[in-house]
């Protein structure tokens, strides 16, 4: 019965990080496209094909979207986390969900601060970029739901630590690809600090998770 519903609470929120995960034309495709990247380096012969440019539209103030862009970002991050591997049985993925989790919370509050205060009749830049949080998906309606983030390896714990760990490695990629940017097109002082700082702690979480990564047994040794 608890295998029955972690894989029920994955497969949902696998659904949720795609849809919150930075919203507008950005994020789904580009997170699908990350993720393959990085199962596909996994696999003997892989290759990483992910596209990790950040996109931002030229019709709203950069600073906007990136406030609007990386609180959904962490959004995605929190529920995942959350429902992944707050209660993994390894020690090091439940000290990382409570990093995780405690540290953008924190960022969360500051940003939705700054935008209230920056741009208080601005609304939404997600309907300024054009098209919805899907475009880009596959045209059957295949996007993360499909392929290896489905299968039968994430039923078990190890399996949901596996996906968890792979997933995430390729949110923070894009964060930091974001981060980069808006150290060099922020307007306000107090978001290039903040964009460094999820540079450096995002960065450093990435090389943590592909040491997690390497050391979980392989697929096919799990019970």
């Amino acid at each position: 019965m608890r295998i029955r519903q972690r894989a029920a609470v994955v497969a949902a929120t696998v659904s949720v990080a795609v849809l919150a995960v930075g919203g507008g034309a950005y994020a789904a495709p580009r997170i699908a496209s990350a993720l393959s990247g990085q199962l596909a380096a996994e696999r003997p012969g892989g290759q990483q094909t992910g596209d990790m440019m950040a996109q931002f539209s030229g019709r709203a103030p950069f600073d906007a979207q990136f406030l609007d862009q990386m609180i959904m970002h962490h959004q995605g991050a929190i529920v995942s986390t959350q429902a992944m591997i707050a209660d993994s049985d390894r020690p090091q993925l439940r000290r990382l969900a409570r990093d995780i989790i405690t540290t953008q919370r924190d960022q969360i509050q500051k940003m939705r601060a700054w935008r209230a205060s920056w741009y208080p009749h601005l609304g939404s830049t997600f309907t300024m970029m054009g098209g919805s949080m899907m475009d880009g998906a596959d045209t059957d309606g295949g996007s993360m739901m499909s392929g290896p983030m489905m299968s039968g390896a994430m039923m078990s714990g190890p399996g949901v630590d596996r996906m968890y760990l792979q997933m995430m490695i390729a949110h923070h990629q894009v964060a930091v690809e974001m981060a980069g940017q808006a150290q060099h097109r922020g307007e306000h002082p107090k978001l290039r600090d903040l964009a460094m700082t999820i540079d450096k702690e995002q960065s450093a979480q990435i090389k943590q998770m592909r040491s997690y990564l390497k050391s979980l047994p392989p697929v096919s040794a799990q019970p």
